[in-house]
């Protein structure tokens, strides 16, 4: 077996036995039973270890045991975790039904603003409001709208006495320019047992949103339909198809790309030895001292 300054951190080159400690228990498996990620991970904690044998001779044998989480076990576990969301979702969707059932009538609230701009941002006519208006989907702060207690969530109903049943954003819009200051306005209130999504911009049914986000600020909300979604096009531009990338599986690297990483990779092992950074621009060619 291989020491462990001779590992290489690829995946394809690196030494060593590897064992699955993700359920299979399988022991002397080749790295390519493994994702990338999980080498690597395997391979930096050999540098970690607290302990290591220093004895050197003809009689002494280095070995190493890899521990890492296969790719067979680490396939089970996701669509264990998949199925699991899917109950909790449908769990939740459940929850929300009866919450909506026992759900009563917003509350109105007036409000004055006694100047212009108000501080209140609309949301947009293509969005996902359910119902035409001026549903305020962002509180500007220090602005009159703040200022008189006005939250993300709440729809426009009056506009100085006068009804908004009915209007459009633009007719709603356009009662609140026209309306003398201080401008009386009426909002109807996100219900009690409801919360508003600020990505969606939804009110939906408290069962919607996790507990730890209905303790953020309101323009903070996300439900937890919004909170996946967001998590998992995070987890879909970083996972596979990084790791792809990085085992060399993805997009073929210019000459030039692995000219500079062959440079950046000596100038390391460079410092390493000699103790002396290395500079840019210290040289002369283009751009250095003439």
């Amino acid at each position: 077996m291989a020491k462990a300054e001779e590992l290489s951190t690829d995946w394809q080159k690196s030494a060593g036995d590897f064992a699955c400690v993700g359920g299979c228990e399988r022991k002397r498996l080749p790295a390519s039973e493994f994702s990338k990620k999980q080498v690597d991970k395997a391979l930096e904690s050999l540098k970690t270890l607290p302990e290591r044998d220093i004895r050197t001779g003809p009689d002494i044998k280095s070995m190493l045991f890899l521990n890492a989480v296969c790719k067979k076990c680490m396939e089970e576990r996701e669509a264990k975790e998949r199925a699991e969301a899917e109950a909790k979702r449908g769990e939740r969707q459940q929850a929300a039904e009866e919450a909506e059932a026992n759900m009563g009538p917003p509350e109105r609230v007036s409000a004055t603003l006694s100047e212009r701009p108000f501080g209140m941002t609309p949301a947009k006519a293509e969005g996902a409001a359910p119902t035409p208006g001026y549903l305020v989907v962002k509180v500007s702060e220090g602005k009159p709208a703040a200022k008189a207690g006005v939250r993300p969530g709440w729809r426009v109903a009056e506009v100085s006495g006068s009804s908004c049943e009915g209007l459009d954003l633009e007719g709603v819009q356009t009662l609140l320019k026209g309306a003398e200051l201080p401008v009386q306005v009426t909002f109807e209130s996100v219900p009690n047992g409801a919360d508003f999504c600020t990505a969606c911009q939804q009110v939906l049914a408290g069962p919607l949103f996790s507990r730890k986000m209905r303790t953020k600020p309101p323009d903070k909300r996300r439900c937890s339909a919004c909170v996946e979604a967001a998590e998992g096009a995070v987890e879909g531009e970083g996972g596979e198809a990084g790791e792809e990338a990085a085992a060399g599986y993805g997009k073929p690297q210019s000459k030039l790309s692995e000219f500079q990483q062959l440079c950046a990779d000596s100038a390391k092992e460079a410092e390493k030895v000699t103790g002396l950074r290395a500079v840019r621009g210290a040289g002369r060619g283009r751009g250095g001292r003439r």
